[in-house]
């Protein structure tokens, strides 16, 4: 890619040079919150965890940081798309997008390119330009998935539980039904179409069934047989509990087990941690679980797009 340049720990400066330049020029322009943790200058430092590239645009040019979660991640992920113009964004993006595509199919090894771009909320990192880059990403072929955050208020009350139908009963977690969690939510292809992980790879998705928090109170509805059709994993972050992974299996949808376990995992956290908010991640297209959310107290309040582009 002879318009793309990569940076090295040798050339950082030149990358460091323009983070400079936007902050002074571009930076505050951008529609974004700035919160404590926000610091442009962290990209004015070498990595050897981030790809840094700087793709020339005749007298223009895009600054681009990708990095990926862990060692062996297959997942590229972006969290800084920053063109040199505020004036002329637009067509900087527009011709720098394809571009930087190219260079993934040809020049990276990942599976899956995603990047992702606020809607509404506070950014956590500063990637996007947001509603300006959602058309031109889907435009060059990546696939746009609509996320959310949702919280539940601590007042509100909790609903009392119903029954399982015939058939169907409660589960926890033991180690005897890992494979079967696994091949729920990583081997069935409706499934991994339609629940949110958390950003975490396969085997942090593992070293969660290792932690206390997450083996008492994670949740699942098997058949007779064994067979898992719906389940939340339970973690905590920061302090904050997360309901993670709440997934139905598609044939279940409008079966009202999706309401089921969710308010029986509410009703448990909220008897052992009364004074602790909950947190979910979820596909704005998951319509039950949605909808079982706002029905048990949750709102939301911070609306995403990840562009995914697979190999």
């Amino acid at each position: 890619m002879k318009n793309i340049k990569r940076i090295t720990s040798d050339t950082m400066s030149e990358f460091a040079e323009k983070i400079e330049y936007a902050k002074m020029n571009f930076i505050p322009m951008l529609p974004f919150i700035e919160m404590n943790a926000h610091d442009f200058n962290r990209y004015k430092i070498y990595s050897e965890k981030g790809i840094y590239l700087i793709d020339y645009i005749g007298d223009e040019y895009c600054l681009y940081h990708f990095y990926h979660l862990s060692e062996g991640d297959d997942t590229l992920r972006a969290t800084l798309i920053l063109p040199s113009s505020w004036e002329k964004r637009f067509e900087i993006i527009e011709k720098s997008i394809p571009n930087i595509k190219e260079w993934f199919l040809t020049e990276d090894t990942s599976q899956r390119f995603i990047i992702q771009s606020l809607e509404y909320g506070e950014i956590e990192y500063f990637p996007t330009l947001s509603h300006y880059l959602i058309p031109t990403i889907i435009r060059n072929g990546f696939e746009p998935k609509y996320r959310m955050y949702m919280k539940r208020d601590v007042s509100a009350p909790v609903s009392q539980v119903g029954k399982l139908e015939k058939g169907l009963s409660e589960t926890k977690y033991s180690e005897k039904i890992l494979n079967n969690i696994v091949n729920f939510y990583y081997k069935s292809e409706s499934i991994r179409d339609y629940h949110y992980f958390t950003n975490c790879t396969y085997e942090e998705f593992l070293e969660l069934f290792k932690q206390d928090f997450t083996i008492n109170n994670s949740k699942f509805i098997t058949e007779d047989s064994g067979k898992i059709v719906s389940g939340i994993v339970v973690s905590k972050d920061l302090g904050n509990i997360w309901i993670d992974n709440f997934s139905v299996s598609t044939e279940y949808n409008g079966t009202g087990i999706g309401d089921y376990i969710l308010r029986n995992t509410i009703s448990q956290l909220s008897k052992l941690y009364p004074e602790e908010s909950i947190y979910i991640y979820l596909n704005r297209d998951c319509y039950d679980a949605v909808n079982s959310c706002k029905k048990n107290g949750f709102a939301p309040y911070e609306f995403w797009a990840d562009m995914i582009l697979e190999r």
